[in-house]
């Protein structure tokens, strides 16, 4: 159904922009094509700001109980827990499990003289361990039994997105609405493609405007994303990121804007559709991707971390140094639910790998912006200062 939808709605778009730019209406009805093209689209723009509130209301936000919890839920490892806390799996997530398994008895973990860390094998990986603690398990004793903690980002790192995807797949079917998700993505491609075509094909962007486009896109999904979880953990990081988002935001829809000008109807049409984006952009992080079982483990795991922070934070922080094996079974929930990074941080050796990928990742993505930014602003720029008229005259 989704699909049809989909397809109806693409149909309806091309055939209006190739209608609009082949019939020739301002000769039938003497009406300025350009005012024709402003009031079909904001028609459309209407009825899409209509349908987006009407679709966030109905899956809005909602609120999160807290229940008192002196202990993780049941079969839960902190992995999970920090990834259905915040639908985000980072470094600590993943790092974690070498504590967790300490005190399953599956590794041993010994400090040597050099203050070097060694984890050794006491038993093999076994059914009571999820698909990802298996994947993990194997790469690191799959050649040896005892490994030194320095030796782990390059075991891991052939299997780190494995590893990640199969946490997705153990959690997100039971505790996530990915229809939700999946939905708001595509509202938000569906109203940054039409403000793409508009500037294109009215506009007198070219390319660049295609370049603006999919970084809009790119910064509404990513952005939005980080900041639905906002209320759970890191607010001020996620909020910061979030104002950080509609700062871009507002840099690229700007250019845009100002690249595609062509005339007053078209700007207006192009200020309407950047006016929805970022309206889109804003009421996503307020829709629920959580099931109600999901926002009932929330609310326990949020009772653990009260409980972490008020009864038992300085008490744990101060008997780990002493004895850090008799809390091996709070140790990584703590940490991953950011309470107390005590004793456990000089563990996190998934940090080299995810710091490396995201600099190489943020440096390719800053070059190739550049330079299309900068080879399609040099190009208008010419043509705004003369280029394209000395070009005529010959």
């Amino acid at each position: 159904m989704k699909k049809n939808l989909i397809g109806i709605g693409i149909f309806i778009l091309i055939f209006l922009f190739v209608g609009l730019s082949v019939i020739p209406l301002e000769m039938w009805t003497n009406v300025d094509s350009n005012f024709i093209a402003f009031i079909i689209f904001s028609v459309l723009c209407g009825i899409y700001l209509i349908g987006l509130i009407v679709f966030v209301i109905i899956n809005r936000k909602r609120k999160v109980i807290e229940v008192v919890e002196f202990s993780a839920p049941d079969n839960m490892t902190p992995t999970d827990a920090g990834y259905i806390i915040d639908k985000d799996i980072n470094d600590k997530d993943i790092s974690a499990l070498l504590i967790f398994w300490a005190e399953k008895k599956y590794i041993k973990i010994e400090q040597n003289e050099d203050k070097s860390v060694n984890l050794k094998k006491i038993k093999d990986a076994d059914d009571k361990m999820k698909s990802y603690e298996k994947t993990m398990f194997t790469a690191i004793f799959s050649q040896r039994d005892e490994v030194n903690l320095n030796d782990l980002p390059n075991m891991i790192k052939p299997v780190v997105w494995t590893i990640k995807n199969q946490i997705r797949e153990e959690n997100n079917k039971k505790y996530f609405n990915s229809k939700i998700e999946s939905a708001s993505t595509w509202l938000t491609l569906g109203i940054t493609c039409l403000l793409v075509c508009i500037s294109y094909f009215f506009g007198g962007g070219g390319t660049f405007c295609i370049i603006c486009g999919v970084i809009i896109f790119a910064i509404s999904t990513i952005f939005s994303n980080i900041s639905n979880k906002v209320y759970i953990q890191k607010k001020f990081k996620s909020l910061c990121l979030y104002i950080a988002g509609i700062v871009l935001f507002l840099l690229f829809a700007t250019l845009n804007l100002a690249f595609s000008f062509t005339n007053l109807y078209i700007t207006l049409l192009i200020a309407i559709a950047t006016l929805l984006c970022l309206v889109t952009y804003i009421l996503c992080p307020f829709l629920e991707y959580r099931t109600k079982e999901g926002r009932f483990v929330v609310g326990r795991l949020l009772g653990l971390k009260r409980y972490l922070e008020i009864t038992e934070k300085e008490k744990i922080e101060m008997l780990i140094k002493e004895n850090p094996e008799n809390f091996y079974n709070i140790i990584p929930y703590a940490y991953v639910l950011n309470v107390s990074d005590e004793w456990i941080e000089k563990y996190n050796f998934v940090k080299t790998i995810n710091k490396k990928e995201r600099n190489e990742i943020i440096a390719g993505i800053a070059l190739l912006s550049a330079l299309f930014i900068f080879g399609e602003g040099v190009a208008i720029f010419g043509d705004l200062f003369g280029g394209s008229k000395k070009k005529s005259k010959k």
